[in-house]
C-alpha cells in the first residue's frame, strides 16, 4: 500500500481552490454515506425488546425504562435519544437491519475490525477493503478528486487507517479537521491513492466553484461536523461515490461513546442523540443539494454489545446487532430479525441472522450496479431493501 501526503498542494486552498474541475462534472454518482459506530453499538438499548421480561432481568440496572420507549411495534421501540429518526420510520424511509453480524468474529476490536473491513472469513486476511474491492470494479469519474472523501478514519485503528478503502487503487480523501473545511480554510492532510491522477487535478486546480450557504443546521460536535462537511464536498463533486463518516466519543474523547464498557448510562445517550440528529441533518443537507434521492447510509460497526450489563455499569463486546439504512431509494421498514434473547447461551448473546456481508453485496450489486463476483471469498444474496 502506497501513500503520499499531499499537504503542500493542499494546506491553505480554499474548498473552492481544493476541488477543481468539479462544477464539469455532468451527472452525479450515486452517493454511499457509510457510518461506522467506533467501538461496536449496544442494539439492545437502541432498538429496545420493551417487553420482553429478561430484557430487565438481564439489565437490572442499565434498561430503558419501559414508558421512556419510543414504541414502534408491540415488542420494539427505539431509546428516547432516537427521537428525531422516529418519524422516518414512520413514513417508511427507514430501514432496520436486525440481528445482523459477521459470522465468526472474536470479539476483540483489532481482528473484528480487519474482519469486518476486509468483508474476511475468519480463516482469510486479504490485503485490501471490500468497498476497494468494489469500487475498482467501476469507472472512476473522470473529473472527481476521490472516490471516497473519509472523515475520522485514522481514528478508526492507527494501525489500518483505510479501513474498507485499503487498497492500491482508490482516491480516497482523508480530512481530520472538518472545521476547517467547512470554514473554508483549507483541504486538509492527504489524499491516498496509487497513481497519481488525485494529485495532479489538486496541483491544478486554480478554478474556483461555488459552494452553497446552506439553511440546514447542523450540531456543533464533531460528528455534526463532518456531516456538514461531507455534504459541503457531496454538493462540490458530483464525482464523489462514498462518504465515510465516524461516531467516535463525545468531542473526540477517546473513551469511545458507543463502546460502552462502563457508565453507559452517560454516555450512550448522548452518542444516540448525536447520531440520530446527524442522520437527520444529513438528509436535509443532501436533499438541499439535490443529491438525497441519490444517496444510500448504512451505519455498520465491527460488532454488537452483550445483553448482559456487567459489573461497571456498562456492557461487553457481543455479536448480533441492529444498523439502519436510510436513503431516497430505500425501501423503510424491518428486515431480519430481532436477537431473541431466549436463545442466550453465551455472554455474547445470539449468533447474527443476516451476514453483513449480504448489506454489503447489496451496495456494490444493487446500488453501484458493480458484478459482485470476488468481492467477497463467497457469494451472498443481496437484501431487498432498494427501490427499483
Amino acid at each position: 500500500m502506497q501513500r503520499r501526503h499531499f499537504l503542500a498542494a493542499l494546506a491553505g486552498l480554499p474548498i473552492a481552490m481544493g476541488l477543481p474541475g468539479l462544477a464539469r462534472a455532468q451527472t452525479p454518482s450515486r452517493l454511499t454515506v457509510l457510518v461506522y459506530l467506533h467501538g461496536g453499538n449496544d442494539a439492545y438499548n437502541t432498538w429496545v425488546p420493551y417487553t420482553d421480561p429478561l430484557y430487565r432481568e438481564l439489565r437490572p440496572t442499565l434498561a430503558v425504562p419501559r414508558d421512556a420507549v419510543l414504541k414502534v411495534t408491540p415488542t420494539h421501540g427505539f431509546h428516547p435519544s432516537f427521537a428525531p429518526l422516529a418519524p422516518l420510520f414512520e413514513r417508511g424511509e427507514l430501514a432496520l437491519v436486525q440481528g445482523i453480524g459477521q459470522p465468526g468474529i472474536t470479539q476483540q476490536h483489532y481482528r473484528d475490525c480487519e474482519m469486518v473491513f476486509t468483508g474476511a472469513n475468519e480463516d482469510e486476511f486479504p490485503v485490501d477493503g471490500w468497498a476497494a474491492r468494489g469500487l475498482a470494479k467501476l469507472a472512476g469519474a473522470p473529473d472527481a478528486v476521490a472516490d471516497v472523501a473519509a472523515f475520522d478514519l485514522l481514528d478508526i485503528r492507527e494501525s489500518d487507517p483505510m479501513g474498507p478503502f485499503r487498497g492500491e487503487k482508490q482516491r480516497v480523501l482523508q480530512i481530520h479537521h472538518p472545521q476547517e473545511l467547512v470554514t473554508g480554510l483549507r483541504v486538509t492532510d492527504c489524499v491516498h491513492e496509487a497513481n497519481g491522477p488525485g494529485r495532479a487535478r489538486l496541483a491544478r486546480g486554480v478554478a474556483p466553484i461555488a459552494v452553497p450557504a446552506l439553511r440546514t443546521a447542523f450540531g456543533d460536535d464533531q460528528f455534526g461536523q463532518c456531516v456538514r462537511a461531507g455534504v459541503l464536498l457531496a454538493a462540490a463533486d458530483p464525482g464523489l461515490r462514498v462518504l465515510h463518516l465516524t461516531l467516535n466519543g463525545h468531542d473526540g474523547d477517546k473513551h469511545n461513546s458507543v463502546d460502552t464498557h462502563w457508565a453507559q448510562l452517560k454516555w450512550h445517550g448522548d452518542a444516540l442523540s448525536r447520531l440520530a440528529k446527524g442522520l437527520v441533518a444529513l438528509k436535509a443537507g443532501l436533499e438541499e443539494i439535490g443529491r438525497w434521492n441519490d444517496t444510500m447510509v448504512a451505519t455498520y460497526d465491527e460488532f454488537g454489545r452483550s445483553p448482559v450489563e456487567n459489573g461497571e455499569g456498562g456492557t461487553h463486546h457481543g455479536s448480533a446487532t441492529t444498523h439502519f439504512v436510510l436513503g431516497g431509494r430505500v425501501k423503510g421498514g424491518l428486515y431480519g430479525e430481532a436477537p431473541k434473547l431466549l436463545r442466550v447461551h453465551q455472554i455474547g448473546g445470539p449468533d447474527p441472522v443476516i451476514d453483513t456481508r449480504r448489506l454489503w453485496t447489496t451496495v456494490v450489486s444493487r446500488w453501484w450496479g458493480a458484478d459482485a463476483s470476488g468481492v467477497f471469498a463467497d457469494r451472498h444474496a443481496p437484501l431487498d431493501i432498494l427501490k427499483a
